[in-house]
């Protein structure tokens, strides 16, 4: 048999409830304030900054940010991790100002390194085909002295990964798992940074 309670009974009972559920929940928003209070400090002591040739380089999760010469800059490499990369280069950031970029690239992930530092400087990028080889793609076709071209390639027979300039044409022959580091010496390159 159930206890018979009154409707001030059941009030009391109610508000109590609801007071216990209402401490909680402060509880838990205060707690949690603390929380990410206190992480927050500590990710931000423990971020890497290096300085080189009077730049601040900051890495954050994934990649070093830096400002030059009033653009802001995110690559996945320093400068020091790419110096054994030589490339004798002739063009420079304003080579690239405001005029279309073109890639022809069997991977998807230098071109995404390079287009998104230099997006705010060229005019736009997309894939092309060069004028002297097989296209198979409906991509425009372009040519080295008048287009600047960045061409990513495999080198022949494990050859040697090297970054060469043809006129207008900067071609990267690189393995897949160094790409990445090599498409970031072709940009410190071109900033003048190395």
């Amino acid at each position: 048999m159930q206890k018979i309670i009154t409707k001030e009974e059941k009030l009391k009972k109610e508000k109590r409830n609801q007071l216990i559920v209402g401490g909680i929940l402060i509880l838990l928003m205060l707690l949690s304030t603390l929380g990410y209070a206190l992480t927050g400090r500590s990710d931000t002591n423990s971020s890497v900054k290096v300085n080189y040739k009077g730049i601040s380089f900051v890495k954050n999760s994934d990649y070093w940010l830096f400002n030059y010469n009033g653009n802001d800059f995110s690559t996945s490499y320093h400068p020091e991790e790419t110096k054994n990369i030589s490339f004798s280069n002739k063009l420079t950031l304003t080579d690239y100002t405001k005029k279309p970029l073109y890639f022809i690239s069997e991977s998807g992930q230098p071109n995404t390194e390079i287009a998104r530092n230099l997006n705010n400087i060229i005019l736009r990028f997309q894939p092309a085909c060069l004028l002297s080889s097989d296209c198979s793609g409906n991509y425009p076709v372009k040519d080295c002295s008048q287009d600047n071209v960045i061409i990513i390639k495999r080198p022949v027979n494990n050859g040697t990964e090297k970054i060469y300039q043809s006129e207008k044409c900067v071609f990267i022959t690189v393995n897949e798992q160094e790409e990445t580091r090599y498409a970031d010496a072709f940009l410190f390159s071109v900033l003048g940074i190395k």
